[in-house]
């Protein structure tokens, strides 16, 4: 029997309604995603996803499905961004999840988008399988990394003193003018709130690479994590930049770091000199995903 679902928008829910679908709706995945209200609430502010934007299907009145949805230009492109698409485990593998991607993406076109971006967990193959039916396709790997141990020789072995390095805020990785091309949407700057910037320039007193990185800190104020978010050299890969990179993630990661928890975010695979940079200090993989674009 057709069940006949009904589109509605995530506004029209309260915060409650919506954290139990959350939960819900990922259940059972290999990665936990449960979270309060308050974290739910925080997220789609920080990182600009929309409620009056976003999808939720509804089957009998009762919300079963949905997908969080954020729209910013980046660069001059106006880009759509599925952030979050679930399905309560009773009603998946019915076509709920086809339809809400099919929804979305005709809010996508009416919005004026120009692309649309997606992650999704590199074992979720039916939801991959998915997506490249809805005419997606897979664009580069995505890797969360981590480390407790950090081997702080390996990245103050780079000789990068030539350089004068800067703290800042997110802002100011705009004013760079770094193409955004491909950027994970959850590494773009704004969606680093309350993160910090690192600068590096040269003797000319020109930028020759950046890092964006967040640090936590517990209900007492102490420092316990740094997350790395971007860190990109100005240029080629030559074995001066490979100095640089290493300055760049000692000044982020080391080598203060001892007894705090390291990690990374939605690194690209195809940023080779960096991962290498990582798994050569101590980074450990602990997330994988895969990074799915089309046109709008």
């Amino acid at each position: 029997m057709k069940m006949n679902v009904i589109m509605r928008r995530m506004s029209e829910f309260s915060p409650a309604e919506l954290t139990d679908l959350w939960n819900e709706g990922f259940k059972g995945y290999s990665v936990p995603i449960t979270m309060s209200m308050d974290m739910l609430l925080k997220r789609s502010a920080d990182q600009g996803l929309s409620l009056a934007q976003s999808i939720v299907g509804c089957v009998d009145g009762i919300p079963v499905g949905f997908v969080m949805n954020g729209l910013r230009n980046t660069g001059g492109v106006k880009t759509a961004w599925n952030g979050g698409t679930g399905i309560i485990p009773a009603y998946r593998g019915k076509g709920i999840g086809k339809l809400l991607i099919k929804a979305s993406l005709e809010l996508y076109k009416a919005e004026g988008a120009d692309v649309a971006l997606l992650e999704a967990l590199s074992d979720n193959k039916p939801a991959i399988s998915l997506y490249e039916r809805m005419g997606y396709e897979v664009i580069d790997d995505l890797v969360f990394y981590e480390c407790k141990s950090l081997k702080d020789e390996v990245l103050t072995s780079g000789g990068s003193g030539k350089y004068e390095f800067r703290r800042g805020i997110p802002q100011d990785i705009q004013r760079l003018h770094v193409p955004v091309s491909n950027q994970p949407w959850q590494t773009q700057w704004e969606s680093v709130v309350n993160g910090e910037s690192l600068i590096a320039f040269d003797p000319e007193g020109q930028p020759a690479g950046y890092a964006l990185y967040k640090r936590g800190f517990d209900d007492q104020g102490t420092h316990t994590s740094t997350s790395l978010f971007q860190c990109k050299v100005l240029g080629g890969q030559s074995e001066d930049a490979l100095a640089l990179m290493k300055g760049l993630l000692s000044e982020v990661f080391g080598p203060s770091s001892l007894g705090l928890t390291l990690r990374t975010v939605n690194i690209p695979g195809s940023e080779t000199m960096l991962t290498g940079v990582l798994k050569e200090a101590g980074f450990g993989i602990s997330v994988s995903q895969v990074h799915m674009k089309r046109s709008v």
